[in-house]
C-alpha cells in the first residue's frame, strides 16, 4: 500500500476519482477499525468500491476470492487491468458458505456500507498464518511485487473510470470467473452460465438417450451395465483403478474398450447430475461440472467410431 501511495503520489496521469488509503487496526477483535471507519468516518459516504487486501497464509499468489455485491464491472476492471490474474468464484462461495471460520473486513464494508469491492487474500502456506513462524523472510519479493502490479493496475483503471461515479447503476447480477492458468480471466454473467449449463446437460441427455433408445435388448443389456458402472463409481474413493479390476474381472463381463465406455457414460451422467443441482441452487461454481462434462463428450463426440466410420465411407 505504502509503495502504490507513493508511485500513484509520482504519477502525472492525471486520475478522476480520489483514493483512500485506509490502514486498518483491531481487525482480529471483531473488524472494529473497519466498522468504525465506515460508519463514523465523514469520508465513507463518498466511496464507490473497495479493494480489500487480507491474507490467510504467507506469500504466494494473492486470490481474489470475492467480489460484489452484484457488480460485475468490478470483475472486468480485474480481468482488464490486473497483470497477473488468479481469481475464482469457487473460492468466492466456498468462504461465503461458512465453511471456513474466517471472516474479512469485506464483510463490514459490503454489510455496514452497501460498497461494492474486490477482496484479494495472500493463501499459501496457511498452516504458517499467525503463528511464530509467520515472519517478514518468509514473504518473496515476487509475491510483493505482484501484488503491486495487480493492485496499482486496478487502482488506475478505477480512478479513471466513468462507472465508479455512478457504481450503483452496474449492479446486475452475480458473474462467473475464474483464471485459466494465470494467464487470464474468463468472466460472464450467471444467468449465461445457466443457460450453458442447461444446454450442456441437454446434449449429455441426448447421447445418453441415443444408446437407450436401441434395440429392447440391447437397450436394456445397455441399461444394466450403466446401473452397474454406476453403482462402482459411487466407491470410487476405494481407488478408481481398484474398481475398475474388480468389476472387469467379477461382476461386468465385457472387454476393456466397452468398459471404458460404460465408465465414460456414467461418468458424464454423475457430473451432468451435479451440474443441474449446483445451477438449481444459483451457484455460479457450477462451471466446473460443466467443464467436466462439456470437453469430455465433445472429444468423444468429435472422435466417436460412428463419426469416424462415415468419414472412411465418403473419401472411400
Amino acid at each position: 500500500m505504502l509503495e502504490i501511495l507513493n508511485t500513484l503520489s509520482k504519477s502525472s496521469d492525471p486520475l478522476q476519482h480520489a483514493v483512500i488509503f485506509l490502514f486498518n487496526g483491531a481487525e482480529e477483535n471483531i473488524l472494529q477499525a473497519s466498522h468504525g471507519f465506515i460508519t463514523q468516518h465523514r469520508w465513507a459516504e463518498s466511496i464507490r468500491a473497495f479493494i480489500n487486501l487480507e491474507a490467510a497464509g504467507v506469500g504466494g499468489k494473492e486470490l481474489v476470492f470475492q467480489t460484489g455485491p452484484e457488480n460485475p464491472w468490478l470483475v472486468q476492471a480485474y480481468v482488464f487491468a490486473a497483470k497477473h490474474p488468479f481469481a475464482s468464484v469457487v473460492a468466492q462461495e466456498v468462504f461465503q458458505s461458512g465453511i471456513i471460520p474466517a471472516d474479512t473486513d469485506f464483510r463490514i464494508y459490503r454489510d455496514f456500507g452497501n460498497i461494492p469491492g474486490i477482496d484479494l487474500a495472500f493463501i499459501e502456506n496457511g498452516y504458517i498464518y499467525h503463528t511464530k513462524y509467520d515472519t517478514p523472510d518468509r514473504i518473496l519479493t515476487d509475491s510483493i511485487q505482484r501484488a503491486g502490479d495487480n493492485i496499482l493496475g486496478m487502482l488506475k483503471y478505477l480512478a479513471t473510470s466513468d462507472k465508479l461515479a455512478k457504481s450503483f447503476d452496474y449492479r446486475h447480477g452475480n458473474v462467473v470467473f475464474f483464471d485459466v492458468f494465470g494467464l487470464f480471466v474468463l468472466a460472464y454473467p450467471a444467468r449465461v452460465g445457466t443457460i450453458m449449463n442447461y444446454m450442456i446437460t441437454a446434449v449429455t441427455v441426448l447421447y445418453l438417450g441415443k444408446k437407450i433408445l436401441q434395440p429392447r435388448n440391447r437397450a436394456i443389456n445397455y441399461m444394466k451395465e450403466l446401473s452397474v458402472a454406476f453403482g462402482f463409481t459411487l466407491l470410487t474413493a476405494a481407488k478408481l483403478i481398484l474398481v475398475h479390476t474388480l468389476a472387469k474381472s467379477s461382476i461386468i463381463r465385457l472387454n476393456e474398450q466397452y468398459l471404458g465406455e460404460t465408465f465414460f457414460d456414467v461418468s458424464l451422467l454423475v457430473w451432468s447430475v451435479a451440474l443441474v443441482l449446483i445451477t438449481q441452487l444459483g451457484l455460479c461454481s457450477a462451471f466446473i461440472c460443466a467443464m467436466w462434462v462439456a470437453f469430455p463428450l465433445l472429444t468423444k463426440l468429435l472422435t466417436y467410431r460412428e463419426f469416424k466410420q462415415k468419414v472412411k465411407m465418403y473419401f472411400i
